[in-house]
């Protein structure tokens, strides 16, 4: 009889702690400087248009859906400018996305993703909010 490891996570206690230090910190950052976070759809009826990303098709049969008429999202950006159209101010997303063709040691087909958008601001406020986000956290 073999004893199989493969229940045990990959990630170490320290990196799900540090992680959970990570995002909580986020959070705050954004918080402050109220920015307000949001959700959006993990599936979707169409994929990217970016002939550089690939998507990954899901089958959600159970709910309806045609098989190959969902897509797990690889970004959350349609779902925030439709929000921002609607006048929801800034905003920001710790999203789970999904990219087909991309894995490896550093690189997973599912993956977290911050986006934030900052209606209102020029390039260079911008490029100074991703300093402090950055470097606050370094």
């Amino acid at each position: 009889m073999t004893d199989s490891l493969q229940w045990r996570p990959s990630a170490s206690p320290a990196a799900l702690k540090s992680r959970a230090q990570q995002l909580a910190w986020v959070r705050g950052f954004f918080a402050q400087r109220d920015v307000m976070e949001v959700e959006t759809p993990v599936l979707g009826q169409h994929g990217v248009t970016d002939i550089n990303i690939d998507s990954i098709s899901a089958n959600p049969v159970s709910i309806g859906v045609h098989p190959a008429d969902g897509w797990l999202q690889t970004s959350p950006e349609y779902h925030m400018k439709r929000m921002l159209a609607a006048g929801s101010g800034p905003i920001y997303q710790i999203a789970r996305v999904f990219r087909d063709g991309e894995f490896g040691r550093r690189h997973n087909p599912e993956f977290s993703l911050l986006e934030w958008y900052r209606p209102g601001f020029t390039d260079v406020d911008l490029m100074e909010e991703v300093s402090e986000l950055v470097c606050g956290w370094l």
